[in-house]
């Protein structure tokens, strides 16, 4: 199955479940997600078939709360 027939699908079962959806949201929430869990980004581009990093970082946009704790984190160990 190509990646766009996937995106029809996906897009398809979206719009009968009134859902705003489509199979690059999926792969940025997944990829996010893992990033956001801990996941080490050299494995997060390895899963998503990224060849570069920056690739990646594209799908993996920490909010300002992510950025908030891991300074906190280094704050409380000092």
């Amino acid at each position: 199955m190509s990646s766009r027939s996937v995106d029809l699908v996906v897009r398809r079962l979206a719009t009968e479940a009134e859902l705003d959806l489509s199979a690059h949201v999926l792969r940025h929430t997944f990829v996010t997600n893992l990033i956001r869990s801990g996941a080490d980004v050299v494995l997060v581009a390895e899963i998503a078939g990224h060849r570069r990093l920056n690739t990646t970082r594209r799908y993996s946009l920490l909010s300002q709360a992510d950025k908030d704790a891991a300074v906190e984190a280094v704050l409380v160990e000092i």
